[in-house]
């Protein structure tokens, strides 16, 4: 008998009864007033374009954030390159520094071979 009192209870408590005695359709009813304003202000809206400014101007955001992107795209190729460039350097003078020490080493063991027979 309580599961029905309850079941009745929550259909007939609509937000429609919540506002009060009176037909639905009246201005008496704080939610058809409300639904109206709502409407209202809808409208307003629309009449003003205010939904096509809003699309021009995430549009508009949009474009900005993909040219941002772009030159993004465009430093981050450039310094890659200057990379492999200094890179390739830095394999260059590494290469020569190999090359000046191995040569020093050669002229310095000479050296002290010419300076050994210059002793005997």
């Amino acid at each position: 008998m309580n599961k029905l009192v309850f079941t009745l209870a929550i259909l007939t408590a609509s937000p429609a009864l919540a506002a009060g005695e009176g037909p639905f359709f009246s201005l008496g009813n704080s939610d058809f007033t409300v639904l109206i304003a709502f409407l209202l202000f809808i409208g307003v809206l629309v009449y003003f374009k205010v939904p096509a400014l809003l699309t021009g101007l995430l549009d508009k955001r949009a474009a900005g954030i993909a040219k941002e992107l772009e030159t993004a795209r465009q430093l981050r190729d450039e310094a890659k390159s200057l990379l492999a460039s200094y890179e390739r350097k830095s394999r260059e003078v590494k290469d020569q520094v190999e090359r000046i020490i191995s040569g020093a080493t050669e002229d310095a063991k000479i050296a002290a071979e010419v300076a050994k027979a210059d002793l005997a």
